[in-house]
């Protein structure tokens, strides 16, 4: 039996999917049986899984790139200065801005299960309230082997474009309109305003 305190979060449900390589139809079928043999509420909801990593409701930038030997590397890859602003509403909302201090981004990336993944880490710190962060994976590549060429000509030089577009401004810059809603800009460029 499951108890609460085994049971699996998001975190460990996106790695196990990931390495099993199932898709969601898959991994619909899987849990269907999980939840059969087991009974429901052992697994973390697909809902809170996407709502932890964030971004599911942002378009990645599909591709494939075909080798000379004809091999073909699936990938994939999301643009964190254009992901960012589509989804900062589901990050933070304008009450909880008061006593923000700054904005903190990370980013990394790792080869295992045979695809190379990055994941960009936001935080909002505050001087008396708890950080707020959400994970976002950003690439994913199909590759068997850790290759920088393949990843340079597939997700490294777009992401690092995009991270670039986001430092050289220099500024994380939050505004509100009349609905309290959220929009991002990177730069003091307010033409676009």
């Amino acid at each position: 039996m499951i108890t609460d305190d085994k049971k699996k979060d998001a975190i460990q449900i996106e790695a196990m999917l990931s390495e099993a390589g199932l898709c969601n139809n898959n991994a619909r079928i899987l849990f269907r049986h999980l939840n059969q043999f087991l009974g429901k509420g052992k697994f973390e909801s697909k809902h809170k899984r996407r709502a932890f990593f964030a971004g599911s409701d942002f378009p990645p930038v599909i591709d494939r790139l075909v080798l000379a030997d004809k091999k073909i590397i699936d990938y994939w890859y999301k643009e964190p200065h254009l992901m960012i602003p589509h989804q900062v509403n589901n990050i933070i909302n304008k009450k909880q801005m008061e006593g923000l201090t700054n904005v903190g981004m990370s980013v990394g990336g790792d080869h295992s299960g045979g695809k190379f993944r990055m994941i960009l880490k936001i935080l909002f710190r505050f001087h008396e309230s708890p950080t707020i962060s959400r994970l976002f994976q950003i690439t994913s590549v199909c590759h068997s082997k850790d290759d920088t060429e393949i990843l340079a000509a597939t997700v490294l030089n777009p992401i690092g474009e995009s991270l670039r577009q986001i430092t050289v401004g220099g500024r994380f810059i939050v505004h509100d309109d009349d609905s309290d809603s959220l929009t991002v800009r990177f730069n003091l460029n307010v033409s676009s305003y």
